[in-house]
């Protein structure tokens, strides 16, 4: 077994070292600026040719685009980061919820019609302000979040044996098969729901469900699995207890990508309240038990 878990380490650390994860964010980033100019030429040929009546939409839409091949990489970042230390990667679980509710700005900002008049009686300009108040005040706690983090020279305040690592570097492995294939079987269900909604131009896919949905429900797994691993290296009240907001966190978050606005927000910022808080408090008694000695 000790044998296994080592080739899977050494396999993640040569597929993932600094200059393949550089190329994969290059090509990322060119396929965002392709899928933007090709979004363009869609929109003016359905704004301008008969044929393509179905697809008319605002330009503003287009923006939408290449932003999701940006959040698919902080995706990807997050899957990376899981043998660095379960503190980071509830951080980078911040950004990546973060950033989908940013990107849906761009979504609902395409579809608001701007000659209407524009009052807090307007489910569409409401919906706006929620996108925009709840991407800042998230940005704000994970702010928060990334200060108790770093307060420490520490990182991590256990120093995980090499064997959890290496499992850890096992478990990002394969998350990155199942990332791959829930993305090609995500775009496929999504191609599909979008051909039939342009046929009769009603329906369109919630973008934060196709994808996002299924990847947090299986983040929730993982973050218990790893948990449960947890347990035969260091097994103290503290981390359980910290481990386990986590996970909270998490399943707040997927809750959150099914319901809709502004609720879907509230439970948001509180997963991230419940996560700050509790990480706050233990890294309050590490720090204060360091001074007892």
């Amino acid at each position: 077994m000790k044998k296994f878990l080592q080739i899977a380490s050494n396999s993640f650390d040569s597929y993932f070292n600094p200059k393949v994860i550089r190329k994969i964010e290059l090509l990322l980033l060119r396929a965002a600026v392709f899928s933007f100019i090709l979004h363009l030429i869609i929109i003016y040929l359905g704004n301008h040719l008969n044929y393509f009546h179905n697809v008319q939409h605002s330009y503003l839409k287009a923006i939408y685009t290449p932003f999701s091949f940006i959040l698919f990489y902080e995706v990807f970042l997050l899957i990376i980061i899981i043998p660095n230390s379960i503190s980071e990667f509830i951080g980078k679980q911040f950004e990546v919820i973060t950033l989908i509710t940013l990107r849906s700005f761009f979504h609902d900002i395409a579809d608001f019609n701007t000659s209407e008049a524009i009052h807090f009686q307007n489910p569409a300009f409401l919906s706006l302000l929620y996108d925009l108040g709840a991407s800042i005040v998230m940005l704000g706690l994970t702010i928060v979040y990334y200060k108790i983090y770093n307060s420490s020279n520490n990182k991590e305040i256990i120093r995980e044996l090499n064997q959890f690592i290496n499992i850890k570097k096992l478990v990002s492995l394969s998350m990155i098969v199942v990332l791959l294939i829930l993305s090609i079987t995500s775009l496929l269900n999504w191609s599909m729901d979008m051909v039939e909604a342009l046929r009769i131009n009603d329906r369109y896919p919630n973008p934060n469900t196709v994808f996002y949905e299924d990847f947090f429900s299986i983040m929730i797994f993982v973050d218990v699995l790893l948990l449960i691993i947890s347990f035969t290296f260091h097994s103290s009240f503290f981390i359980i207890f910290r481990n386990a907001s986590f996970i909270i966190t998490t399943i707040l978050l997927r809750m959150s990508l099914t319901i809709e606005k502004p609720m879907n927000y509230l439970i948001i910022i509180v997963g991230f309240l419940f996560a700050i808080a509790s990480f706050f408090l233990y890294r309050f008694r590490y720090i204060h038990q360091k001074r007892d000695l």
